[in-house]
């Protein structure tokens, strides 16, 4: 059983998401923004208040404590990330202050995002701690840097390109790997003008889950250890035995054969209902983020058992909470316009789809709540 402070504090996190976007989506300028202080202040105070949860948190927090142990030499190595360190701790803060100021960094980001959605957004709100929860709290560096690529994205819908590449060059340096995560999401919007369709998407998907070997990407490792490119990535290169190679591979996140087949139930329900409602109501917005996710979420099942692979694959498949809002959008809005072929289907599929998705997050997500061993706050330290 959690502690109470988990139990109560998290449920009303998800609680007030869940509820705000319906609301609030639709205001307009400095409106929007007075709105979302309190849903954001919300998620600053709770993820940030969490202790010791989170592959990364106790090696950052020791780092940020004690930068002369040189814990995470790769995280100095990011000079923006090391600057802005600095810059807390000359305003006093101490380690939960910065995980305060991180969570805001992320959670803003998210924001400005969905805010350049604008109406469509609306149900986007309920999904967006599900879907990034775990991945942010947990690769924290990774998680600060994409709150910026957040930022980009939406300065990419709206044209603002300066600002777009500065939002870019800020989330480099505070970690390499999320230019990797811009570019491919930019790569897809530009070579994917339709969504993905179902009977490509779910075969893959079906055949990474249910029959590939991790152990036939282990050839990787020994093909490009020999590489030399000469920049900030070689690094990687340098240690491919880690990403590729038969010791990376960990069966301790082997999925147990309820929990597999209820999220490949529940991807494949995604993958059908999110092709249905672009093609019900086209968004290109949202078609190339859907599919970013449906790429992601494949690309993570094969990856699967490599922990650092899946840090590349994570950050992907975690936008599903646009595609999964846009279909609650679809859906509630869907009887006002003409109706195709697709419309149809959708609104058919949709009540026995929408099922099998919120019966997979309500029992992933109340475990999460209700019982989390690991679950605690600074004020207990």
């Amino acid at each position: 059983m959690s502690i109470i402070e988990h139990i109560v504090l998290f449920s009303l996190l998800f609680i007030v998401y869940i509820f705000w976007g319906k609301y609030n989506a639709n205001r307009g300028g400095a409106a929007f923004w007075l709105a979302a202080i309190i849903p954001i202040m919300l998620y600053v105070f709770v993820v940030g208040s969490r202790y010791g949860w989170g592959a990364d948190y106790m090696l950052y927090m020791l780092q940020y404590e004690y930068p002369y142990l040189d814990i995470l030499e790769n995280a100095k190595s990011q000079i923006v990330f090391t600057w802005f360190n600095e810059l807390l701790k000359l305003m006093r803060f101490n380690y939960v202050g910065a995980y305060m100021v991180y969570s805001f960094i992320f959670i803003t980001g998210a924001f400005v995002l969905l805010r350049s959605y604008g109406d469509t957004s609306k149900y986007m709100y309920c999904f967006l701690i599900p879907a990034t929860l775990i991945f942010i709290t947990g690769i924290i560096r990774q998680g600060v840097g994409l709150g910026f690529i957040c930022m980009a994205l939406a300065f990419f819908h709206n044209r603002k390109w300066l600002y777009m590449i500065l939002a870019v060059l800020i989330a480099f340096n505070i970690h390499s790997v999320t230019v990797v995560t811009f570019g491919t999401i930019i790569g897809i919007f530009f070579i994917f003008k339709k969504p993905i369709h179902y009977s490509i998407s779910i075969p893959l998907l079906v055949f990474f889950t249910l029959v590939f070997d991790a152990m036939q990407l282990t050839f990787i490792a020994d093909l490009i250890s020999d590489l030399s490119i000469g920049n900030i990535f070689q690094k990687y290169i340098d240690r491919s035995d880690l990403w590729f190679g038969e010791n990376a591979i960990r069966e301790d996140v082997t999925q147990g054969a309820f929990a597999q087949m209820m999220s490949l139930l529940y991807q494949i329900s995604l993958f059908y209902l999110g092709y249905l409602a672009l093609k019900a109501q086209n968004n290109k917005q949202v078609l190339y983020m859907y599919n970013v996710v449906v790429i992601g979420i494949i690309f993570f099942r094969a990856v699967f058992n490599f922990e650092i692979l899946r840090r590349i694959a994570s950050p992907m498949q975690m936008f599903y909470f646009i595609p999964l809002g846009y279909i609650f959008y679809v859906y509630i809005n869907i009887f006002k316009q003409p109706e195709n072929r697709y419309a149809l289907l959708f609104k058919k599929l949709f009540p026995v789809g929408i099922t099998v998705i919120l019966a997979y997050l309500f029992m992933y997500w109340g475990r999460f709540i209700l019982l989390n061993k690991w679950a605690d706050f600074f004020w207990h330290h």
